[in-house]
């Protein structure tokens, strides 16, 4: 990846680039039998599809370009970046909800550590009802006290160990992205970015 680029949409243009120069090599040097190999049931597909969710995982280089891409959407003179769609009301209907991508503010009550050393914790909703969060990210903003905007999914608790112990209720929210409100500082889980782009714009 060349060190030039400056911004997250000039990464896959790049990517298309350097795959299909990398794969131009390796066709140059494969007998016939391995290019039919290489090329059947949409297998070069299934590869580039695969090497992209990684590299924005694992690529500090893309990591930085994507926490940068974000930040300035945050700064951004968006009208109503990072909208809220999520209270104490929807308690009630919380079922219906089961798999949808909610956004809320939650004052944080209690933390404690899951796997991975991620947190559950538990935060106040406006209305005033609680929510458990069980953290997909490791932020640092859990702590008592603290004002978080949460980005995630409703979520049965099923058989989470860690939930059982400490939620009494059915559900909780898979929080993949996290605003901590006073310096609006934002940590987030690599992968979702198009989701938490389209939140903040």
């Amino acid at each position: 990846m060349s060190d030039e680029l400056k911004e997250y949409s000039e990464i896959k243009p790049e990517f298309n680039r350097c795959y299909d120069k990398e794969f131009n090599f390796i066709f140059n040097i494969v007998d016939s039998n391995e290019h039919k190999i290489l090329v059947q049931n949409g297998a070069l597909e299934k590869v580039k599809n695969r090497i992209i969710p990684t590299l924005n995982e694992k690529c500090e280089k893309i990591r930085k370009l994507i926490k940068t891409d974000l930040e300035n959407s945050t700064e951004s003179g968006t009208k109503n970046p990072c909208p809220t769609n999520f209270d104490s009301k929807d308690l009630r209907k919380i079922k219906k909800r089961n798999g949808e991508i909610v956004a809320f503010n939650g004052l944080v009550t209690k933390v404690h550590t899951a796997h991975n050393d991620k947190p559950y914790y538990q935060v106040k909703l406006e209305g005033g009802k609680a929510i458990w969060i069980a953290s997909l990210v490791k932020s640092g903003f859990e702590k008592e006290g603290k004002i978080l905007r949460l980005l995630g999914y409703v979520s049965e608790v099923g058989n989470d160990e860690i939930a059982k112990e400490y939620n009494d209720s059915d559900y909780h929210i898979l929080a993949f992205c996290i605003i901590e409100m006073d310096t609006k500082q934002m940590s987030m889980l690599p992968g979702p970015e198009l989701q938490i782009k389209e939140w903040m714009n």
